[in-house]
C-alpha cells in the first residue's frame, strides 16, 4: 500500500472516530442538542470502521502473514493497550461522576449499575455481544463493537494459520460459539479484506478508479439524500437484534470500499497534497482508536464538573475542547505506546509455553 492511501484510510478513521464523538456529545444531556445532525451517521461510521479493520488486515498480512504467535501479539497489543486502560478509566470515571450526577448514570442513557464486575470481565475477554448477550462496559457504550472486531481477528486468524484438516471446522465453531449477531456484521470487515486483496492483485485503471472513485461518492451521497429511509424499512436478510439498521451498514460499506479502491488506483494524483498534510494527519490519527472508544466516558465525566447550562458556550466548549484534550492525553500513553504491550505478550505467550507439561 502506498503512502497516498495509507494516509487517506488514516483520514478516514480519523473522521469517522470524530462523527461518533460528535454524535454522541450532540445530545441534550451534553451541549443541549448542538450539533444533533451529525447523530444518525453514527451507525455509517462504524461500518467504515469494520471495513477499514478488514482493509489494514489484509494489507498487514500481505507483507507476510508471519506466524500464528507473531499474529496473536500484534492483534493483543493493538486492542488491550486501548481495551484495558479504557475499562479502568471508565469505571474510575464512572464511580467518580455517579457521586456528584447519579442522574446522568442511568438506565434511560444505557448505563446498567448493576452487575458491573461482569461488565468488566466480559469486556476484558469480549464476550460481551456473543449470542445477543449486548452487556455495556459501563456509560462505554462504543465499547460493543470491540466484542464484534476482536472475533473477526480471531475468524481470520484460524483462516489463515491453522492447518488445513482444521481450517474450515474452526472458523464454524467460532461462528457458532460468537452468534449470529456478530456473524451478520463479519461481511463488512471481510469487504474490506477482499477490498484490500484485489486492490494487490488486479490493478485497475486510472480512469475506472476515477470512475468508482466519484462515483462511489454521488451514489453514496443519492443514498443518503433519497434512499436511506426507503431502506431502513427492508428486510431482506434476517435483523441484528442488537444492532438494527444491518441492510444499511451493507450499502455503506460497499459503497465505502468501491471509493477507497478507486481511490487506490488513482492515489499517486494526490501526491502533493498528501506529502503537506501528512504529519498533521497521521499525528491525530494515532489517537483514533482512544477517540472512538473513550470519548463517551470522558464527556460524560466532565459534564458532572460543569455548572453552568448546558446550552451555554462554555459548556460546550468543556463537553466537545475538553474531552478531545484529555483523549490526545490518554492516546499517548496507550495507543501511541504499542510496543510494551507486545513486548509483554509475547514474554507471556512465551513463558505459558515453557510451562506446558512434556509430552
Amino acid at each position: 500500500m502506498n503512502r497516498e492511501t495509507s494516509l487517506y484510510l488514516d483520514a478516514w478513521r480519523l473522521f469517522a472516530a470524530l462523527i461518533v464523538f460528535v454524535g454522541h456529545v450532540s445530545g441534550h444531556r451534553f451541549t443541549g442538542g448542538f450539533l444533533w445532525q451529525v447523530a444518525p451517521f453514527m451507525g455509517e461510521a462504524v461500518a467504515i470502521f469494520f471495513v477499514l479493520s478488514g482493509f489494514v488486515i489484509g494489507y498487514a498480512t500481505d507483507r507476510g502473514p508471519g506466524t500464528a504467535r507473531s499474529y496473536a501479539i500484534s492483534r493483543l497489543a493493538r486492542v488491550y493497550s486501548v481495551a484495558l486502560p479504557a475499562l479502568i478509566v471508565t469505571f474510575t470515571l464512572d464511580g467518580i461522576g455517579r457521586l456528584y450526577r447519579p442522574d446522568l448514570y442511568s438506565i434511560t442513557w444505557g448505563y446498567v449499575a448493576d452487575g458491573q464486575f461482569w461488565q468488566f470481565v466480559s469486556g476484558l475477554l469480549f464476550v460481551n455481544q456473543i449470542w445477543g448477550l449486548d452487556v455495556p462496559q459501563g456509560s462505554d457504550l462504543p465499547y460493543w463493537s470491540l466484542g464484534y472486531e476482536v472475533w473477526y481477528y480471531v475468524i481470520f486468524g484460524l483462516a489463515t494459520f491453522a492447518t488445513p484438516r482444521w481450517r474450515v471446522g474452526s472458523v464454524l465453531l467460532t461462528l457458532v460459539f460468537v452468534g449470529p449477531a456478530i456473524a451478520s456484521m463479519l461481511p463488512l470487515w471481510l469487504f474490506g479484506l477482499f477490498g484490500y486483496r484485489f486492490c494487490a492483485a488486479r490493478p485497475i485503471s486510472r480512469s475506472v478508479g476515477w470512475g468508482l472513485f466519484a462515483g462511489s461518492l454521488l451514489i453514496w451521497g443519492a443514498y443518503e439524500i433519497g434512499g436511506r429511509a426507503y431502506v431502513g424499512t427492508l428486510a431482506i436478510v434476517p435483523a441484528n437484534p442488537n444492532r438494527p439498521g444491518i441492510i444499511e451498514s451493507y450499502i455503506v460499506g460497499a459503497l465505502f470500499i468501491s471509493h477507497i479502491v478507486g481511490f487506490y488506483a488513482i492515489s499517486p494524483a494526490f501526491r502533493a497534497i498528501a506529502a503537506r498534510i501528512e504529519k498533521p494527519v497521521r499525528w491525530a490519527a494515532g489517537a483514533t482508536f482512544t477517540i472512538y472508544l473513550l470519548h463517551l466516558p470522558v464527556a460524560q465525566f466532565l459534564i458532572t464538573q460543569t455548572p453552568g447550562p448546558l446550552e451555554s458556550g462554555a459548556n460546550r466548549a468543556i463537553v466537545l475542547g475538553g474531552t478531545l484534550l484529555v483523549l490526545f492525553i490518554l492516546a499517548e500513553l496507550t495507543e501511541r505506546r504499542k510496543a510494551p504491550w507486545k513486548r509483554a505478550f509475547q514474554a507471556l505467550l512465551v513463558r505459558s509455553r515453557g510451562s506446558q507439561p512434556a509430552m
